[in-house]
Parts: structure tokens; sequence; C-alpha cells
């Protein structure tokens, strides 16, 4: 099995149409051996001397800042490929989501840092989180924050291990702009975490 978008559908357990934070996404690496793995990882983080809930994004600034929560992670790089994300507006109890695709509707390669160790337990100290910044243009309207959305080059280059911290960190500046970006509301639906249907980023109605 290799990285090929087209052929993730094919893991066993087939693809999901509504992925929260506490799930596990597919996950696409070169951990451990240095060859393109293809896993399911815990999406959140919380070790264990951490005491609020599991954090599911590690904010750019803050990584930037060299935050201990996230320095020691900065090694360990993921990507979480998607075909868009949802975002939610409205008063709580009246909620409308959005969802967010590429306007040409290639595959996303959504930069994430990880906790991941070989032979581990697949849990929240060992989940990822995904890396956000802020967002700009029309993108504010809908949110604040947006993850950092890499073009597969870079996508590639963030995974390698043979690229140190830093060059890695130079990457993220290259994140997609908003401006390759669309939004359109969907069913109020998703947000029941358990609901799974093919229309979850089908335009609807206000």
């Amino acid at each position: 099995m290799n990285w090929n978008p087209h052929d993730l559908g094919k893991l066993a357990d087939g693809l999901k149409y509504n992925v929260p934070p506490g799930t596990h996404p597919i996950v696409l690496h070169q951990l451990g051996d240095g060859s393109d793995q293809i896993d399911r990882l815990f999406w959140g983080y919380k070790p264990e001397w951490y005491k609020r809930s599991p954090v599911i994004n590690a904010r750019l600034d803050t990584i930037l800042k060299k935050s201990p929560m996230w320095r020691s992670l900065l090694g360990q790089r993921v990507l979480v490929p998607a075909d868009g994300w949802f975002e939610w507006t409205g008063e709580t109890g009246d909620k409308q989501p959005w969802y967010i695709h590429s306007k040409d509707d290639s595959p996303l390669y959504l930069a994430a840092i990880t906790a991941w160790q070989p032979d581990k337990e697949n849990d929240v100290e060992h989940g990822f989180a995904i890396v956000t910044d802020t967002s700009a243009g029309g993108m504010v309207d809908i949110h604040d924050r947006r993850p950092v959305v890499l073009a597969p080059e870079a996508a590639r280059e963030w995974t390698s291990p043979d690229n140190s911290v830093a060059a890695a960190l130079e990457l993220l500046s290259t994140a997609r702009p908003e401006t390759a970006f669309t939004w359109h509301p969907v069913t109020r639906q998703m947000s029941n975490v358990k609901y799974q249907a093919p229309n979850t980023d089908h335009p609807t109605a206000i």
C-alpha cells in the first residue's frame, strides 16, 4: 500500500465521512524504519503530566515559540489526508456546519505532529495534533483558525526523517493559502459525531 490517495479506500476498515477528535483517522508517516507507512492514530494528545483535556490542535505560533508541549514531538511529523474539513458557525444549540475543501477538489495533506512510538499503545499519550494557523480572507467568517495544509511536494518533505526540525518548520510557511479553498453549508446531522453518510459534504440550504 502506498500513499496514493486513490488507494486509501482499499484499507480494510474503509474511509470515514465524519472524523471527529478522539477517533483514529488515517495518518501517513515515515516513522520507525523510514519507509512509507499508513496507520490509524489517536486524534488528540495528552502526556501523562498534562492535567487538562487532550489537545487536538498544535498552534503554529506556540510551536514557533518553542513550547515545551510540542518541542519533543517536532521530530515526529505526520500527515492527515483528507478531502476537506468541517467548521461550525452560530450559537450553541443552533450550530451550522460548513465543509471546507480545495477549489480543485484535490486531496489535502494536513500537517501534524505525534507522540507515536513503536510497540506502544495507540492511545491519547501517543496520539497526534494537527498544526493550525490563523485564518485570513473570507475563511475568517467561518473560523478564525484553520489546519496547515501542505502541497504534495512539501507534504512529502514534512514527513521525511532526513529533514531537520528547522527545515520542516520552514515548510509550514508554504501552506496552501485561503484562496485555494472554498466552503459551503452542509447537513446539521454532521453535528452528531456518530453520523456517517455520503452526504456529509453535500451543499445544503441554511
